[in-house]
């Protein structure tokens, strides 16, 4: 409260000298020296101080290596490190203290504390997943997104890459290094973009145009049959071609061969957008093959030369093969896929994850990343300006990436020089570990590259799959031009059958997905039951109404998809009937009110609503209260119902709630986050007691979180309904309201007027209660401060039963089957 109290000014002061200087003098002890920490700046205006961390690492690398080596005891020294950076972290958490400050002082002080954080990690020999970790990990919760999206945005980021930026990176140091990359010299303009969809690499087939390498280029095109292309895929293999050597685009000619077991080939990955497509003919500009020709075979020489090199070093002898000094085929979608018949193009899509697989090497091609220098950067900014590119952001291009990942065989084209992925884990790795300055810019690094080189299971089964909720993961922010391509590489990622969603007549996305859903089944470990709480558009087909249309909507509300092969973590499905499922679940019912009031349905009376209409509370059967709400508002989530959480309970019969928290419900002192939920309504004569081995079949109506009250606003409640229940006992207005035909006869010409004096008197009733002594006691005694307008109102709200209560609990054995 004193610190509330101070100006601006006067309160960023205090904080710098308490949590810069401070901090860095009670951690770093006799390794401090103040004048290191200022930079001093003379020019006309006169000296200029600033702060300074120029100096930081080098004296924070000297703490860790006397703890390394035994100087102090490291037990204490962590516990009191950790004990700094917690109180640094919660001063700095305060709501009313991070409103008032400059956003540059802020980070400044947040980032200095995820440094020590760092330090200590590297001190004491700790990972991110160190269980027993004390120190704060979330500074990057302490800055605000407006001042990162300003900062981005003033670079040229799109508007959809600082929401994936946002929603994925944890450390302050990658943010801050991101906002540091310019991108407004790019080709593309991002003002048509927003945050579900960069509308810059969305392509419109019809109006397609290839490019050349250069805008004056106008060579003629080389093509290739697409009858050949057929014939070759009809056998199973896959279309390769050869860029034959030549000294002008004139004379430049291609072959083109089936592949062979031992075929030698690097398979292209591209971004359409950038011109190296065809959706016409199976051609491409002379220029553009005579350079695809060109930076083959240099990668393929750098490749080779790391093999070699690996080989040297493992004591290995290195045996020369014939095919060595041939050319490398090269296989590229916009040359070996038909553009017709159909069915010639639905081989090539079926081959295609076999083509990616079996590719001696894979080499991206973006024309964001081929505009810098390998030699003149560093590598870190390689590594960022690629895991940021927009190849990153497609949805073939995961599989392209992921696959030969699993072998380093990735390569991306740079201005000059191919750079493989191993060499980035490299250097992320190396610096993770040893870097103090960059622990978690390289930490944000492997975790980029891990959501789509880590994907597939370590079973060594072939071919290779992943397992659905690391492709969710994979997912995010991705986007397809042609829907219908969706669900054919999730369908390939999980090791299905191409095949079988792809035959279904015109491969329409409302067909393929359902194929798809068909046939998840069959993949590693089921359908994980946590799929029914996923909140975006849903399939109309009776018995898969619970399946989501499409997996590239992003959205934070959404809960994480965890697979599993525990058989109570699975969902299964049924022929016509829809998603089997082991839950939680429990009666959601109309509160009852008091004896004489009309029903809810009856009267112009509604339920309570805290914020909106898609908020309700929520009372379970020993008193605790709960606050419900509809996960998204209904402008945004129209999947399920487009009607309010409030409409949705008053309107429906037999209504539960089901839920994958096992520690639902919650005591009100819990610090957990809220629970997810799924409103069910379950059809006539489902309405059998406790007995899990009956079936519920239920109808998804709406999903919803569950969060109890804080212990305060608990306290208001429990006063409220001892004052509910004395007002039952002996208030005169509701025995008045009961006698009146139970103040619901319309046709009497008595019961209008009688029931508004009754309905007046209880007002009045309701008002003396929540303003007397003794309710006020009652609140000062459980250490809350009284307010008698807002008692009065939670009074009405339970004297009214304007909440829903929650009853007839269902063990987590419950089985469910949800449409």
């Amino acid at each position: 409260m004193q610190l509330a109290l101070l100006s601006k000014s006067e309160l960023e002061s205090f904080y710098q000298t308490w949590l810069f200087f401070g901090l860095i003098h009670e951690i770093l002890g006799d390794l401090y020296v103040p004048a290191n920490f200022i930079y001093t700046c003379e020019d006309q205006c006169g000296i200029t101080k600033a702060v300074s961390t120029s100096k930081l690492i080098t004296a924070l690398e000297k703490w860790v290596t006397l703890v390394q080596a035994g100087r102090v005891d490291p037990s204490v020294t962590y516990a009191h490190v950790a004990q700094c950076l917690c109180l640094a972290h919660a001063a700095l958490a305060i709501p009313a203290i991070r409103s008032k400050f400059d956003p540059d002082i802020k980070l400044s002080l947040a980032s200095l504390g995820q440094t020590f954080t760092y330090a200590a990690k590297k001190a004491f020999n700790m990972t991110d997943s160190t269980q027993d970790d004390k120190c704060p990990s979330t500074w990057r919760q302490l800055t605000d997104d407006d001042y990162w999206k300003r900062r981005l945005l003033l670079h040229g980021w799109c508007v959809t890459e600082i929401t994936l930026i946002l929603d994925t990176i944890s450390s302050l140091q990658t943010l801050h290094f991101l906002a540091c990359l310019d991108k407004t010299g790019a080709e593309h303009s991002h003002h048509g973009c927003d945050k579900q969809q960069c509308m810059v690499y969305q392509n419109d087939l019809g109006h397609y145009q290839t490019q050349h390498v250069s805008k004056e280029c106008r060579c003629t095109e080389l093509s290739i049959d697409p009858d050949a292309l057929h014939n070759i895929l009809k056998t199973e293999a896959v279309p390769l071609i050869r860029v034959n050597r030549s000294q002008t685009l004139g004379e430049l000619s291609i072959d083109i061969f089936p592949s062979r077991p031992t075929s030698r080939y690097v398979a292209l990955s591209h971004v359409w957008a950038d011109g190296l497509g065809n959706p016409h003919a199976n051609a491409l500009p002379r220029c553009q093959l005579f350079n695809l020709g060109k930076i083959v075979r240099e990668m393929n020489i750098s490749a080779r030369s790391r093999d070699v090199q690996d080989h040297r070093a493992n004591g290995k002898g290195v045996e020369e093969n014939e095919e060595d000094n041939e050319d490398i085929l090269i296989w590229c979608d916009t040359l070996c896929c038909p553009v017709g018949p159909e069915e010639a193009k639905h081989l090539a899509l079926e081959s295609m994850y076999r083509t990616y697989q079996n590719a001696t090497h894979c080499l991206v091609l973006d024309a964001f990343i081929r505009q810098y220098n390998v030699e003149s950067l560093d590598m870190d900014e390689v590594s960022m300006r690629i895991l940021t590119s927009p190849w990153m952001r497609r949805l073939w291009t995961l599989q392209e990436g992921a696959l030969p990942a699993l072998a380093n065989r990735l390569w991306f084209q740079l201005a000059h020089k191919a750079v493989n992925l191993r060499e980035l884990r490299i250097n992320a790795r190396d610096k993770y570990f040893s870097s103090i300055g960059r622990r978690g810019l390289a930490g944000d690094m492997l975790r980029r590259i891990g959501s789509f080189a880590n994907m597939f299971l370590e079973d060594n089964c072939t071919p290779p799959r992943a397992d659905l909720g690391k492709v969710i993961d994979a997912l995010h922010h991705r986007s397809v031009s042609i829907l219908s391509d969706e669900p054919l590489l999730i369908g390939n990622l999980l090791g299905l059958d191409a095949a079988q969603i792809l035959n279904g007549g015109d491969g329409a996305i409302g067909q393929r997905i359902n194929r798809l859903w068909r046939l998840l089944p069959s993949a590693v470990d089921g359908i994980p039951k946590n799929l029914l709480f996923r909140v975006g558009p849903r399939l109309s087909e009776p018995g898969l109404r619970w399946a989501p249309a499409t997996l590239l909507i992003d959205n934070v509300v959404n809960i994480a998809i965890q697979s599993s092969d525990k058989e109570e973590d699975q969902a299964f499905l049924t022929p016509s009937d829809g998603l089997f499922v082991r839950l939680h679940g429990f009666r959601l019912s109309l509160a009852s009110r008091a004896k004489g009031l009309p029903s809810p349905h009856e009267s112009s009376a509604q339920l309570h609503r805290p914020d909106s209409p898609n908020g309700l509370w929520m009372k379970d059967d020993f008193g605790s209260w709960y606050l419900i709400q509809r996960r998204l508002p209904v402008e945004k989530d129209k999947f399920l119902t487009d009607k309010t959480l409030t409409e949705v309970v008053l309107k429906g019969e037999n209504l539960w709630v089901v839920h994958p928290d096992p520690e639902f419900p919650r005591p009100p002192e819990s610090t957990a986050q809220s629970s997810a939920g799924l409103i069910v309504e379950v059809k006539t004569g489902e309405n059998a007691a406790k007995d899990e081995t009956a079936v519920k079949k239920a109808h998804a109506q709406l999903h919803i979180t569950m969060a109890p009250v804080k212990t305060s606003t608990s306290a208001w409640f429990a006063i409220a309904t001892a004052c509910s229940a004395q007002l039952a006992s002996d208030s005169p207005a509701l025995r008045k309201l009961a006698a009146t035909e139970h103040g619901l006869d319309e046709n009497s010409s008595s019961s209008p007027s009688l029931k508004t004096a009754a309905l007046g008197e209880l007002a009045s009733e309701i008002h003396q209660l929540a303003t007397n002594k003794e309710t006020e006691k009652a609140m000062a005694a459980k250490g809350n401060g009284f307010n008698a307008s807002l008692m009065e109102e939670v009074i009405t709200l339970v004297v009214l039963g304007q909440y829903v209560c929650m009853g007839e609990n269902m063990p987590k054995s419950q089985q469910w089957c949800v449409d």
